[in-house]
């Protein structure tokens, strides 16, 4: 208690050493608040600030009528081949994994100007596609994608009729992705974020951001896509030559 360290930020590394070394086994009831309470002589308002911020960095889980407990192992997707097309729309052969939420015109605006290049003229604005992956019913990756109107003027109609991509970009050779600028970033996650995600408001998400580049050399696609990192894999392909 002498430290200069919160009492909290104590507790809650002396909760992690006891999941780390086995005291605690993956699936296994903590004790509770009050136990702890006695055990270590700490006030109430400290041991719950602890196993919040061990729920919100997914160490722990709280089942409502049944205690606290050492968050299971989860099932992990592995995004083969994971690079900054992965969640492109233009870039996939196939639509049928993407299990499109909404699809609708957006104006321009100054974000988006800024993203696809102040001088792209994209008077018309842009399509907006929302389409989240998910294993079991569990959300594992929510995206958004905007692609300019000038350059795919028929692509929403064309996606909800359920074309096929072939079909769509034929004849759009000068407009398909090419190159990519690519980002992936880990921060806590904000409210409505963790509500597509569905975890707790703060819990680390990685944020996914690529801006596509068509082979006449502007933007054609901009990506963002909030991922799950206790969820996943990320897999990468490279060589040299």
């Amino acid at each position: 208690k002498r430290s200069t360290i919160p009492l909290y930020a104590q507790l809650k590394e002396l909760l992690s050493e006891r999941i780390a070394d086995g005291t605690w086994q993956r699936g296994e009831q903590i004790p509770s608040e009050l136990a702890l309470c006695e055990e270590l002589d700490l006030s109430r308002p400290t041991v719950r600030q602890a196993i919040a911020e061990l729920v919100n960095e997914g160490l722990l889980i709280i089942h409502k009528g049944r205690g606290t407990f050492v968050a299971s192992e989860p099932e992990r997707i592995d995004l083969k081949s994971y690079s900054a097309f992965y969640f492109s729309i233009l870039s996939a052969r196939s639509i049928a994994d993407f299990p499109l939420d909404s699809i609708e015109q957006v104006p321009a605006d100054l974000e988006l100007d800024r993203v696809f290049g102040a001088g792209s003229d994209q008077g018309v604005g842009y399509w907006q596609i929302n389409y989240t992956l998910d294993l079991d019913g569990l959300p594992y990756a929510a995206c958004r994608v905007h692609i300019p109107i000038i350059m795919f003027p028929e692509l929403g109609p064309d996606l909800r009729a359920g074309k096929r991509m072939v079909d769509i970009t034929a004849n759009k050779y000068a407009f398909l992705p090419q190159k990519a600028q690519s980002s992936l970033i880990q921060r806590p996650s904000a409210r409505e974020e963790a509500q597509q995600l569905d975890i707790s408001r703060g819990t680390p998400i990685l944020i996914h951001n690529s801006r596509l580049i068509s082979r006449s050399g502007a933007i054609c696609e901009s990506v963002m896509a909030l991922l799950r990192p206790d969820m996943l894999i990320l897999s990468f392909e490279g060589g040299r030559s």
